[in-house]
């Protein structure tokens, strides 16, 4: 009887740790593939945007736009825009960064040294985006979100191409 009493008590208790992890679902977005070699890709009329203060760089394209965007959360997050014909990208650090992704949303994107988790998207429109590529760094907090202008595939591969380059020296 004692035996028995066991038995269900441990069948009971691995029911219960089974309701009880959460089940993240398999996610049903394509893979995101980013050039393997991003120093070797980019050409050499590339730009370098370096930020000391907050301890990160990043490679675009000599065509694209790179702008200082205004501060928010009362001076306390800042950012820049990389901008061109195939998309963007938006850089942000310091205090007041967020956001959230559902579990189908959730994969990994390549960058300069390995990899970060991102919260991928693709429009009604077939445009993609890339958010909360997230990094705790040594001083501030760091996020990107990076998206195609349009639906074409050399699109989508500069733009993780330049994200490929973001470096965190």
């Amino acid at each position: 009887m004692k035996f028995r009493y066991h038995i269900l008590l441990f069948a009971l208790l691995i029911l219960i740790t089974a309701a009880c992890t959460p089940q993240i679902p398999a996610t049903s977005a394509p893979a995101i593939q980013a050039p393997t070699e991003p120093a070797a890709t980019a050409t050499p009329d590339w730009q370098t945007y370096t930020n000391t203060e907050a301890g990160f760089s990043i490679r675009y394209p000599s065509t694209w736009k790179l702008e200082t965007l205004p501060d928010q959360n009362s001076g306390a997050l800042h950012a820049v825009s990389l901008t061109g014909a195939e998309g963007g990208i938006q850089l942000d650090w310091g205090v007041g960064l967020g956001g959230g992704c559902t579990p189908e949303g959730i994969q990994t994107i390549k960058v300069a040294q390995g990899e970060l988790q991102t919260c991928y998207g693709k429009n009604a429109d077939g445009t993609e985006q890339w958010g909360n590529i997230s990094k705790a760094l040594p001083n501030t907090g760091f996020s990107a979100h990076a998206y195609t202008a349009d639906t074409a595939s050399s699109s989508h591969d500069l733009v993780l191409q330049v994200i490929s380059t973001l470096s965190f020296p």
